[in-house]
């Protein structure tokens, strides 16, 4: 099972981190989790599991040429996202692929929670 825990803080000055678009699948072995983080590359990106929080942040790079600017809509963004992940996880199994600004992280769900099918053996 997973869970969102983002929270927001109230007063404190501090660096603004948006919360990527998210998409969560479930099937009988994995969590898959899609998070959309346009301009990221791997080097800014920093993936954390620690107890049940698995903890996603990204940093842009700096903006190159921004002397010349003079009208700017898009700007790179800094992102940050925690889920809380319940014990069908296997911690050890937690794979990450980042392509194109989506970043898809696969959790395989621990062997004693997939479901098993019990086989019958018939007595004559």
């Amino acid at each position: 099972m997973m869970t969102d825990t983002n929270v927001k803080n109230s007063g404190e000055s501090r660096k603004v981190f948006h919360i990527p678009l998210t998409d969560i699948y479930e099937t009988a072995d994995i969590y898959s989790v899609k998070l959309e983080m346009p301009g990221i590359v791997k080097e800014n990106l920093d993936i954390v599991i620690d107890n049940d929080e698995l903890k996603i942040t990204a940093e842009s790079s700096p903006e190159e040429n921004t002397d010349s600017l003079k009208y700017a809509e898009f700007r790179a963004k800094d992102f940050s996202r925690t889920f809380r992940v319940g014990n069908d996880v296997d911690r050890n199994r937690i794979d990450a692929k980042l392509e194109n600004g989506i970043l898809t992280l696969t959790l395989h769900k621990s062997e004693a929670v997939k479901p098993k099918k019990i086989s019958i053996n018939q007595v004559n």
